[in-house]
């Protein structure tokens, strides 16, 4: 019983010491973390602080924690580089400590603090966090082993660490200050004014992906263009700071800058640089402050040149913004022809004059035409003349994404084969080779695909071929072979296979027109051969093709029933005319 009730009580003991253990560590240090201030000087962790205070040679630096992110307010008020002030508050809290001198042994040694060049401290390091603000003074070098010594004004102990620790307290403030020039993320500029010798720059965001250019010229900018000059403008930094004072802006050519540049974001906030004179003793540099402060400081000369940049590279030297993968449907209209295509699931098709399936290659050529014709000139200002051509315009496409629109009109080309364009209802028109809009782009039937026919071979149950020569037909027996419906002709089975695979992708050579006023011209009233398949399951005609009068690069045909004459080669034609059947060799002649 004693072994038992012993074994239980140990049992329990252990469960409580468990319990307070876990409890203890939660609301205090963990044990890994003890061990770590133990064997480091300073016994702060960096997630808590909110305020250090540095003070070396005279110079006293204050940087407080607002909202998560650091700033300088001492000896001004100003951003620093959070990564720079996080690295070395990490670096200040991992340094070893070594040997320990309590208040105690210093007394027992009849020595005083001063005696460690406390009294003259050469450093002074407070760490502000929720507990409270604990200090340390940096004395004198240690004489042996490259230490000196640091001591705790809370508790008097002194403790020896590296001297590496004073690399780590920075004597000029402007070594943590924060360097860039402009704040916020590139996608939420929504607005750009640039004033400078070269004259005004104004360009403002228009929707997700496009931007206005207002100044000097009104129209569309170049995305890409926009977009460089703005990262352009994220990446400078500032090299060297002057002064935080107020003070006289004539000495530094900032009373009527030479350069004025303003930010606008999407919350209406704005970012204000002005650029001044070059740096006398350094020309490399010239001098700068924002609008909203008096903080004066120098810029790259290099990067202050590029915002002279020319407007003229900032304009959309293309018709439309519209990328052309995203464009889903083209609407093209020339005096009375009009055609229309639609891109569904990936595929384009024709749906007027006539729904038909489309050769993507010409589609994709025709939109390639338009979204990538060279503007060779701006008409900013267009003459009473030129308005007139575009007024009288020959061509009108329209192209479509899911969420915009772009409407284009083609003037005639005048001697210079040059059109004049005009891009939706913009002032401004644009000269661009008279070749970017072609006759054939009229032709509905330029983007039909050439497939007409793709009749599986194996639902086929009967073909007849009418010609000049006569009439043969064969059609599908009970176990799936061909017969000739003429006794004593058997299946000529070369002919045959080489027919229906090539009605399983039967291809025009090129379209001529379509809905013609007459299909005398091309033999088809008349036709030389006449080609009728029949499908399983029905006795009703499946397909019927007409073959007519010979041309320089073919056959004119068509499908009857429907009003489109094509040019077959004179290949494919040589296949569909094929005799499908021949005499039996046992046959006798008469």
């Amino acid at each position: 019983m004693k072994f038992k009730l012993t074994t239980w009580m140990l049992l329990v003991g252990a469960l409580l010491l468990g319990g307070f253990i876990l409890v203890f560590e939660r609301g205090s240090e963990t044990s890994r973390q003890q061990e770590q201030r133990t064997r480091t000087v300073f016994n702060v962790y960096p997630d808590s602080l909110d305020k250090i205070q540095l003070e070396r040679g005279g110079v006293q630096i204050e940087c407080m924690k607002v909202g998560g992110v650091w700033r300088l307010s001492k000896p001004v008020d100003a951003p620093v580089d959070t990564a720079l002030i996080e690295k070395m508050i990490a670096g200040l809290a991992r340094v070893e400590r070594g040997e320990l001198i309590s208040g105690d042994r210093l007394k027992e040694r009849g020595l005083t603090p001063a005696d460690y060049g406390f009294d003259e401290p050469r450093a002074r390091i407070s760490f502000k966090n929720s507990r409270g603000t604990f200090t340390w003074l940096i004395g004198r070098d240690a004489p042996l082993g490259n230490m000196l010594y640091v001591m705790s004004v809370d508790s008097g102990d002194i403790i020896s660490a590296p001297q590496a620790l004073l690399n780590l307290i920075p004597q000029d403030p402007f070594w943590i200050r924060d360097r860039i020039l402009f704040s916020g993320e590139i996608s939420m500029v929504r607005g750009l004014d640039l004033r400078r010798e070269s004259g005004f720059l104004q360009l403002r965001r228009s929707g997700k992906n496009n931007w206005l250019m207002q100044q000097p010229y009104t129209g569309r900018a170049d995305l890409q263009a926009v977009h460089a000059l703005i990262e352009k403008l994220f990446s400078a930094r500032i090299k060297h700071f002057i002064t935080d004072e107020k003070t006289d802006l004539t000495v530094y050519g900032l009373e009527k800058p030479a350069i004025t540049l303003t930010l606008f974001t999407q919350s209406e906030h704005t970012q204000t640089l002005m650029i001044g004179k070059a740096v006398p003793e350094n020309p490399e540099e010239r001098y700068a402050k924002r609008v909203e402060n008096d903080s004066v400081f120098t810029v790259s000369s290099g990067w202050a040149a590029e915002l002279e940049i020319d407007a003229n590279q900032l304009r959309s030297w293309r018709l439309t913004d519209l990328q052309a993968n995203r464009i889903r449907s083209v609407k093209l209209t020339r005096g009375e022809q009009q055609v229309e295509m639609v891109k569904s699931n990936g595929l384009w098709q024709i749906t007027r004059p006539a729904r038909w399936n489309t050769d993507p290659e010409r589609v994709n050529e025709l939109i390639r035409s338009l979204t990538e014709a060279p503007v060779q000139e701006f008409f900013d200002a267009p003459t009473d003349a030129q308005s007139m051509r575009i007024k009288n315009a020959l061509w009108e496409a329209v192209l479509a994404t899911p969420d915009q629109t772009c409407t284009l009109r083609f003037s005639a080309p005048d001697t210079n084969d040059v059109r004049l364009v005009r891009s939706n209802d913009e002032p401004l028109l644009y000269a661009v080779p008279a070749n970017t809009v072609r006759e054939p782009f009229a032709d509905p039937l330029f983007y039909r695909n050439r497939t007409v026919l793709e009749i599986n071979p194996s639902s086929i149950s009967q073909i007849t071929v009418h010609s000049e020569t006569g009439e043969e037909t064969v059609c599908k027996s009970a176990d799936g072979s061909f017969i000739s419906k003429t006794p004593g002709r058997p299946v000529v089975t070369t002919a045959l296979t080489d027919l229906v695979w090539l009605l399983n992708d039967f291809q025009v050579e090129r379209y001529e027109t379509f809905n013609p006023d007459s299909l005398d011209p091309y033999g088809l009233n008349t036709p030389q051969t006449k080609l009728t398949v029949t499908l399983e399951g029905t006795d009703a005609i499946g397909h019927v093709v007409l073959v007519g009068n010979e041309t320089e690069d073919g056959f004119f045909a068509m499908l009857q029933g429907q009003n489109t004459v094509f040019v077959l080669s004179k290949k494919t034609v040589e296949v569909l005319t094929r005799n499908l059947t021949s005499p039996s060799e046992n046959m006798k002649p008469e």
